[in-house]
């Protein structure tokens, strides 16, 4: 990320120092400020405080995960008010599979099919059980690679279907 309006920063840290700065095992990374001769003054580094996390640790990956997760909740809010049947699940699985598709024609997902970038689950057998849908629980699982770095999230939500 690039810093406009700056000067050059207090301290010089050259990739050494860095180095020095980021520890394994603590899990704790710094995005110094640096200068380079071409680029000028950057932010260098993309890792968030969560260092030993797999899945969290490297903020294009969190962003990209807040997006799909807000966007999903707030689409599937529209079915609460619909049966929990198949027809209602072949509804949200394809309304997903859609919105997830055209992120990874955007780049946002690996992989060179769609089939390897994400896949959605929802229904009886899948990810509820009779039990779930008597009690108007539909659960709804989606996996998604990010790009960078190429790592595999499953998230699982449960809708709380409305009840007479």
């Amino acid at each position: 990320m690039s810093l406009n309006s700056v000067l050059s920063p207090a301290v010089s840290i050259n990739n050494d120092k860095q180095t020095d700065l980021n520890n394994p095992s603590d899990g704790k990374y710094i995005c110094a400020i640096r200068t380079f001769p071409v680029f000028g003054t950057l932010i260098w580094g993309g890792r968030t405080l969560d260092g030993n996390s797999v899945d969290w640790r490297y903020i294009n990956v969190r962003r990209t995960m807040i997006m799909v997760e807000q966007s999903v909740q707030l689409a599937v809010k529209a079915y609460v008010f619909e049966p929990n049947d198949a027809n209602t699940w072949v509804t949200v699985k394809s309304m997903l599979n859609n919105f997830l598709f055209n992120l990874w024609k955007q780049g946002a997902f690996a992989g060179s099919a769609p089939e390897e970038a994400f896949s959605v689950s929802v229904g009886l057998g899948s990810t509820m059980t009779p039990d779930d849908i008597l009690e108007g629980k539909m659960n709804v699982s989606i996996l998604v690679a990010i790009s960078k770095p190429s790592e595999f999230i499953i998230f699982t939500f449960q809708l709380q279907m409305q009840q007479s």
